[in-house]
């Protein structure tokens, strides 16, 4: 069972999702978890046992460089990795737009709360 964990940044978001990879592999021993994460963390996420892949994704740099063709290969070569797997599951652990729309091209199922929980981070769209 593949599954992809769409949880991109801050630092203490990444923290405090990484006990999601010790529940899912509680519950699917076998499953074979990748992670998109901001590049800055993605050191971090790589230590987390039972993550087989952190796919670095830099929207933080990429919004500041659109203009470069360098940024737009970095981005082909992002895309290209993230649909390179077909997913069983993946889930959108943040809730914002920018994760949804990273869940959203990659393959394979959805599955994430965002803004429909008390408590969950809002944006207006």
């Amino acid at each position: 069972m593949n599954i992809l964990l769409v949880k991109v940044s801050s630092l203490g978001d990444i923290v405090h999702a990484m006990p999601i990879v010790a529940d899912i592999l509680h519950a699917y021993p076998h499953a074979k978890i990748d992670w998109v994460a901001e590049e800055a963390f993605a050191n971090l996420v790589q230590c987390v046992r039972g993550v087989r892949k952190v796919i670095p994704v830099a929207l933080r740099r990429w919004r500041h460089q659109l203009c470069r063709p360098s940024t737009w290969r970095e981005i082909n070569q992002f895309f290209h990795t993230l649909r390179s797997t077909r997913y069983h599951a993946i889930i959108d652990a943040q809730g914002l737009l920018k994760s949804a729309l990273l869940s959203r091209l990659a393959h394979g199922q959805v599955y994430g709360l965002a803004n429909r929980t008390e408590g969950a981070s809002h944006e207006w769209p």
